[in-house]
């Protein structure tokens, strides 16, 4: 049974009695009207019932007045009681996480949203759910870890939605929240049924996965290329001519560059032309080593070194990591790998450079433009400039004149109808997703019309072409009540620019509520701390001001250290003697005509 305090948003008739029941108070003012105030949480953190007063209890004393509870991720498992799902490893015997937090939040005036991670699997290797349905991934080749549901599958559509609205219908909830409702990378799944539905719903054939070793190839690509070639010896390039692949020759060593995130997925012709530079150097494989540096890690954290581990491996290397401090000491022949480094210090760029002179070999993935300028850098890459940015596009790499480090067939590649062909691809993927965000809300309308049913989304509008995640469509058809877009930026500028690129799509942002973050990233290793309750605050009054009706805060839980961080004591303080001063109702947008 839910407390009398909780607050019922379709009964506006009765909200002014609910404020005053929860803030103790028969004075009823502007105050009361209601305002979306949420965060994110895990219910990794509440898998004893103590852990989880504590967290409601924070929650009600900051005055929010929704809780998106994170109860379906890790591989399969699931913070409340399923039927299709084991529940979450570490929970206290007994214990119904998701249910007794719903409790104790309803007891405060608190809706609770259950959130679902619904495309990345959330471990590297299949367990609960992919080792059963090994057939719902998404089949693309890339290495471990990167495990994706595949939308396109209807059977991986009918599983997440009977699980979502199992756990609407089985527990008393405010809402049902999707997250991660996207796919990652490029998402080629190169499975019969996807390619076989593609093929016959576009009539363009189907996708194969290229195995050609040979130049040239397209392929969707990202990257920060670097141009102006000085020595530089340009072997592959774009179809624009920016440079794709180079080497350039220093005294005694050699440098190889790959000029866009050419690890993120070795392509056979990469993997072709790394074989080719180790033999022509007598370079070993066992003397490979993944260096980055401080400044880079610091700014951009360690996941490009994870990512460069798992292709080099997969190209027959044990790559060991080393710093900058750790060139000098390397034996002779050895190999230097800098992938998506682009940070490098005037005294690691000299070091580099000595590092080559005296017979080193370097491979640079992806250029390092924060750098160019560098006289050092500009020696060893022979290049001088940066170029435009690669934006995830299907792209062409051609070969420049005869190498052996780019073996060519001389076959013509036309590029226009292999863009066509990946812009039907992107309708098709799309098409997967929204299925699976219009059966959900459809059914949960007719479960429980007052359920809202949510999304948290990239911000920007072109994220329903990069990640074939449509949120302005789904808006318009009308099958999400409203989204919550990711505006983790701490640039105010940046923010603005977002509030105003969101009204294109929904002029009132009735149906459009930001998402704000608590924490800043200090580094790779150094994880998380809390951001600056000013600029927290700031951000907050700038989507008021935007018309926004609330916002949504990430995350309670951002740290291992200590759960409650984000949520600091001075930040609750400057809520509740600022914009949270009192207590009010979650506001939910207007409501829709029931679906078919």
């Amino acid at each position: 049974m839910r407390s009398t305090a909780r607050f019922y948003p379709n009964r506006r008739l009765s909200v002014a009695l609910a404020v005053a029941l929860a803030v103790g108070t028969c004075s009823v003012g502007p105050a009361a009207q209601p305002q979306h105030r949420g965060i994110w949480m895990h219910a990794s953190y509440i898998k004893t019932p103590a852990q989880a007063d504590r967290c409601a209890e924070l929650i009600d004393r900051a005055h929010l007045n929704a809780v998106y509870l994170l109860v379906w991720y890790w591989g399969g498992q699931a913070a409340f009681q399923s039927r299709f799902c084991p529940m979450l490893d570490g929970v206290e015997t007994g214990h119904d996480p998701m249910g007794y937090m719903i409790r104790q939040c309803h007891q405060r005036g608190i809706e609770v949203h259950a959130w679902f991670v619904n495309g990345s699997y959330g471990n590297p290797t299949p367990l609960h759910v992919l080792d059963q349905h090994p057939d719902w991934l998404v089949e693309n080749g890339d290495a471990a870890g990167r495990l994706w549901y595949d939308f396109g599958k209807p059977e991986v559509r009918k599983f997440q939605s009977d699980l979502m609205i199992e756990a609407l219908t089985r527990y008393d909830l405010d809402g049902i929240h999707f997250d991660y409702i996207r796919y990652d990378g490029s998402a080629i799944c190169y499975c019969k049924h996807c390619q076989t539905e593609f093929a016959s719903r576009y009539g363009c054939g189907t996708i194969a996965k290229s195995t050609r070793k040979v130049y040239p190839f397209t392929a969707r690509l990202a990257g920060n290329p670097v141009a102006g070639p000085t020595t530089a010896r340009v072997l592959a390039q774009f179809s624009d001519g920016t440079p794709a692949i180079a080497v350039n020759d220093l005294d005694k060593g050699n440098v190889l560059l790959f000029n866009w995130h050419a690890l993120r997925r070795v392509l056979p012709p990469v993997a072709e032309t790394w074989n080719r530079a180790l033999r022509q150097w007598n370079a070993s494989a066992d003397r490979v080593f993944l260096m980055n540096t401080a400044a880079n890690r610091q700014r951009y954290g360690t996941k490009s070194v994870g990512e460069a581990e798992a292709a080099l491996h997969e190209l027959g290397c044990k790559a060991k990591t080393i710093g900058e401090q750790e060139l000098d000491k390397l034996p002779p022949g050895s190999l230097v790998v800098l992938n998506d480094v682009y940070v490098i210090p005037d005294d690691a760029a000299q070091s580099l450079e000595r590092f080559v002179r005296e017979g080193g070999r370097l491979v640079v993935v992806d250029g390092p433009v924060r750098a160019i300028r560098n006289a050092s850098i500009q020696r060893l890459l022979g290049m001088n400039r940066t170029a435009a940015y690669l934006s995830e596009r299907m792209e062409l790499v051609q070969p420049v004149g005869t190498s052996e480090l780019v073996p060519s067939d001389g076959a013509k590649i036309d590029l226009k109808p292999e863009i066509a062909r990946l812009a039907k691809w992107a309708d098709y993927r799309k098409e997967g997703v929204t299925a699976l965000v219009r059966d959900v809300y459809r059914r949960a309308k007719q479960a429980r019309p007052g359920a809202q049913v949510t999304a948290a989304v990239f911000t920007p509008v072109q994220s329903a072409e990069r990640s074939y995640q449509d949120w302005p469509g789904w808006l318009h058809e009308g099958i999400i009540d409203y989204v919550i877009p990711m505006a983790y930026t701490p640039k105010n500028p940046t923010l603005a620019g977002q509030l105003d690129e969101w009204k294109t799509v929904d002029p009132l942002l009735e149906r459009i509520v930001p998402g704000l973050c608590l924490s800043a990233k200090t580094g790779a290793d150094a994880g998380y701390t809390h951001r600056d309750v000013e600029l927290i605050l700031a951000q907050y009054r700038m989507c008021r001001e935007a018309g926004a009706r609330g916002v949504t805060f990430y995350a309670l839980d951002n740290t291992d250290a200590d759960p409650m961080l984000m949520l600091t004591d001075p930040l609750i303080t400057a809520l509740r003697s600022g914009p949270f001063a009192d207590k009010v109702p979650a506001e939910h947008p207007p409501a829709r005509g029931a679906p078919e």
